[in-house]
């Protein structure tokens, strides 16, 4: 007796990180990228120093592969350290620099904007915040980089997203008041399997580092890949465009579920929004098959990124219409 039982289940669409939909359009790598490590390090260092205009670049296997680096290297040179992390802000930061034995202590951004600030050794702030995207200026991070420093503690700052809003890096005020810059290939490129990032900093802490993460942490594929970011110009430009245009249809989207009152924020990559109903419709948004993420705050943050097609957009539009009010 033969039985064929078939079970069918549909993938979940996943909306829940935040990576362009849009992909950086890649050559075919030639094979000789593989055998020539030296020669495109040295490329890299070169465009590096151009594209952020900052003497001092580490290339780091991702966002991640950076923070662990820096809180161990905190650890190293000051043993531990009262880090306050400005929220909302990634869970990395917190999780890293906890396993690394510093104390750390979330802070609302917008106090320690206001000079409000425990006393610690170390910022972390998000610039934009993710997912509020709330732009902080380079006017209000270089009294703080000023003080920090006087105090012999540091700042730094979390740039992942920073692509998309077209805003000026701190990476180019390093040297006259000293910071620490995180950077990113992956959300704005689109290439979610980049696992590329960089470290700008004083050079003693670029030198530090990479004794930390070791000479041979980044493979030549990914000397080659930071390049083809760095001389992508014109594709940026274009980007920042299709970025802004797909955000739009993702708050039209959202606006008829949640009304004319509700503030939307706009990330490039993905919307975001407080509402007192996000807990439970992040919790039917799943059972229909879309996964979006929330933050804890006083009305509860949503956040949902941007569909790669027509396929999706349509799936997510007959989600959001499905939940209740």
């Amino acid at each position: 007796m033969f039985i064929e039982t078939r079970i069918q289940q549909q993938a979940k669409l996943d909306l829940s990180g935040s990576v362009a939909p849009f992909e950086l359009p890649l050559p075919d790598m030639p094979a000789h990228v593989w055998a020539s490590p030296d020669t495109l390090r040295s490329r890299f260092h070169l465009e590096a120093a151009r594209y952020f205009e900052c003497e001092s670049v580490l290339a780091v296997t991702g966002i991640e592969s950076g923070i662990s680096a820096l809180a161990r290297l905190f650890q190293t040179w000051y043993g531990a350290m009262r880090v306050v992390l400005a929220e909302p802000s990634f869970d990395q930061w917190d999780k890293r620099f906890r396993r690394a034995n510093h104390v750390v202590l979330d802070w609302p951004v917008d106090l320690i904007l206001a000079g409000d600030i425990p006393e610690c050794d170390v910022v972390v702030l998000g610039r934009p915040v993710n997912p509020t995207c709330q732009m902080i200026g380079i006017k209000q991070i270089k009294p703080l980089a000023r003080r920090l420093r006087e105090q012999g503690g540091w700042l730094i700052l979390d740039e992942a997203y920073l692509d998309w809003t077209g805003e000026e890096s701190y990476a180019s005020f390093i040297e006259a008041e000293p910071a620490i810059v995180l950077r990113s290939v992956a959300p704005f490129s689109g290439l979610a399997g980049a696992n590329l990032a960089f470290v700008c900093g004083p050079k003693a802490v670029c030198t530090a580092l990479l004794n930390e993460v070791g000479t041979q942490a980044v493979s030549s594929p990914q000397w080659w890949l930071a390049l083809q970011y760095f001389e992508a110009e014109r594709w940026r430009e274009d980007q920042l465009q299709r970025l802004a245009d797909v955000c739009v249809r993702l708050e039209a989207l959202w606006r008829e579920r949640l009304g004319a009152t509700v503030e939307i924020y706009k990330g490039g990559y993905f919307i975001s929004f407080e509402h007192p109903n996000n807990d439970r419709w992040a919790t039917r948004l799943e059972e229909l098959g879309v996964l979006v993420r929330t933050y804890a705050s006083e009305a509860c943050i949503l956040r949902c990124g941007v569909p790669k097609n027509e396929a999706d957009w349509l799936r997510l539009g007959k989600a959001i219409k499905a939940l209740d009010v």
